[in-house]
């Protein structure tokens, strides 16, 4: 949205209320809230909410489908009526497949441009996904998909899936999730341990542990780990029970900060999970955050990311899901730091030149505009 105000479009944004949750600003951007989903936060106590990290009980799991179609319906319904009470549109852009049917409706409503902005593969987000939820998003996403003007993703090899997946008679454009540009210092060579650090956040495939075990198989590295939604304090004392010296858990900064937060650090590390063909495919923003800070990229080989990474390269792969694979590659770089800089400072060079906010607005106006 913030794209579009910068290039001259009056900018709406509507959305749920999200009453645990504080939204980032938007310039440009007049946002009107509907009323979000009051149950949502009792039901992910209860665990029917949330992503899952492996799969439930068959009651469980089909609860929670039935809980998240219901909040579909009303929130689409509520969107719906919102962009009704807002008037005529020229481009409507419905984020996900969970605004898809109101987002279709305001732009048919309006004989407006339609733009269907999909962040992942929803067919295939978790483990053990509810089946009548899958089986009806599925369908709704894959009907009316095809009728938008314009598909959006946030990778290519997403977007290949996508059209393949939902029949689509062009491939979808992707826009990245990359920070804006940055000014750092260009990286120089550094004493002492390598320094690497994983920023982001836990979640389905983003298990600790695997950090945790890695700095236990790693020489010559000193890791910190900077984590948004976790104990730390019960992170710390785990890292101590493990008698890791060379692990220290730091608190989390505001999104605004993330590349700011990352000098001083030589290696950014990912360790997504093939949980699903979302996480196989998938660029996490903190790839490009770390490109961005001048940090070299030490990811799973996944045939999203490792075609980036090493064709690219700006960094080393490890095999999945592997500890072990992943403290062995890290003591590879501590113990060769040329190419550790060379690495760190083709990155740099990449996102400031290509992976870059700036470079991604301008592809996203362009797809917004009826030229496009």
């Amino acid at each position: 949205m913030t794209a579009a105000a910068g290039a001259g479009w009056d900018v709406v944004g509507i959305c749920p209320e999200t009453p645990d949750q504080e939204p980032l600003p938007l310039d440009g951007a007049r946002i009107v809230r509907v009323r979000g989903e009051s149950v949502a936060p009792r039901l992910r106590r209860m665990g029917l909410g949330g992503i899952r990290t492996r799969p439930d009980p068959w009651l469980g799991r089909e609860l929670r489908g039935a809980f998240r179609l219901l909040r579909f319906a009303r929130t689409n319904v509520a969107l719906l009526r919102a962009a009704r009470a807002e008037g005529a549109f020229d481009t409507v852009i419905a984020n996900e497949v969970e605004t898809l049917p109101a987002g279709r409706g305001a732009a048919r409503r309006s004989h407006a441009r339609l733009v269907y902005d999909a962040h992942e593969i929803y067919e295939s987000v978790e483990p053990g996904q509810p089946r009548l939820q899958r089986a009806i998003f599925s369908r709704i996403e894959r009907a009316l998909a095809r009728k938008a003007d314009v598909v959006t993703t946030v990778s290519d090899p997403i977007a290949d899936d996508l059209r393949a997946r939902l029949r689509l008679g062009t491939t979808p454009v992707t826009i990245l999730n990359a920070p804006a540009s940055f000014e750092v210092p260009m990286p120089t060579p550094r004493d002492g341990p390598l320094r690497a650090v994983y920023q982001g956040a836990m979640g389905p495939g983003r298990t600790l542990d695997d950090l945790l075990d890695a700095a236990a198989a790693a020489d010559g590295v000193q890791l910190t780990i900077r984590v948004a939604n976790a104990d730390l304090d019960e992170l710390r004392t785990e890292a101590a029970r493990r008698r890791l010296d060379n692990v220290s858990i730091v608190d989390p900064v505001s999104p605004t900060e993330l590349v700011e937060a990352l000098a001083g650090f030589d290696v950014g590390v990912i360790i997504n999970r093939p949980v699903s063909r979302n996480d196989e495919l998938v660029f996490p923003n903190k790839l490009f955050e770390y490109m961005m800070a001048g940090l070299s990229v030490v990811a799973p080989r996944l045939p999203g990311l490792a075609p980036l990474v090493d064709g690219e390269g700006i960094g080393a792969t490890f095999e999945p899901a592997s500890p072990a694979s992943l403290g062995a590659v890290l003591s590879e770089l501590a113990a060769d730091r040329d190419r550790v800089l060379a690495m760190r400072r083709r990155a740099r060079q990449l996102a400031v030149t290509r992976f870059n906010a700036e470079t991604e607005a301008e592809r996203l106006v362009r797809a917004l505009s009826p030229a496009a």
